[in-house]
């Protein structure tokens, strides 16, 4: 366990000051690693199948848990089942994923990583998901709850905040009572909720393949 003595002196600011710099070294990893040729291959693959970030964490969560059933996959996603399965079949008709009768249950399907991609995606993901399964290797038990809380506190401020964000054009967060009873809240759609990021889509995000100039 790490000595935590003097913790209590640093101010939350320079602590801010830290984590904006630990952020920093993070992404520059993130984005080196990105430019791993194979890595590129893999984006270039994605792009010409009309898939994108969003189709990542689908594929990240069969390497980990799968194959498995698309109710399964949604619960480990933590999205709905209706997204993942759109998310799925995007992925299938791309060449990424096949669905096939669960041999058990012949009336579920169990989604896998198509063999053709299975090793390039396994690679990609494990050279993106390595670091952190170490991470949390390295950490002991209390050290670990005390890093997932740390995490979750930060994702949930980050929710907290886009939600008080201000409307374009203004200088003040819309309260949520300042909907009128013309403006119900609107559902999300599958496309919608699959446009969130996911938990793994916001630590482990997709390097864009780069864009090139248009003549």
């Amino acid at each position: 366990m790490a000595d935590d003595s003097g913790s209590s002196e640093t101010s939350v600011d320079a602590d801010l000051e830290t984590v904006i710099q630990l952020m920093g070294r993070m992404v520059r990893t993130m984005k080196s690693s990105g430019r791993h040729a194979e890595a590129q291959e893999l984006l270039r693959l994605c792009e010409e199948a009309g898939l994108g970030p969003r189709h990542v964490p689908v594929l990240f969560t069969l390497v980990l848990n799968g194959p498995v059933p698309v109710g399964v996959l949604a619960r480990h996603m933590a999205l709905s089942p209706a997204t993942v399965s759109q998310l799925v079949g995007e992925l299938q008709r791309g060449g990424f994923v096949e669905r096939s009768p669960d041999p058990r249950d012949r009336r579920r399907m169990i989604v896998t990583l198509h063999e053709d991609h299975r090793e390039r995606v396994e690679r990609f993901a494990w050279r993106r998901l390595r670091p952190l399964r170490m991470t949390l290797e390295a950490l002991g038990p209390v050290e670990r709850r005390h890093f997932m809380q740390g995490w979750l506190t930060m994702i949930e401020m980050m929710e907290v905040a886009a939600l008080d964000d201000p409307d374009p054009g203004t200088d003040k967060p819309r309260p949520e009572a300042a909907r009128t009873p013309e403006e119900p809240e609107t559902p999300q759609t599958p496309a919608a909720q699959a446009a969130d990021p996911s938990p793994c889509q916001i630590i482990c995000p997709v390097p864009q393949a780069p864009r090139t100039r248009e003549s």
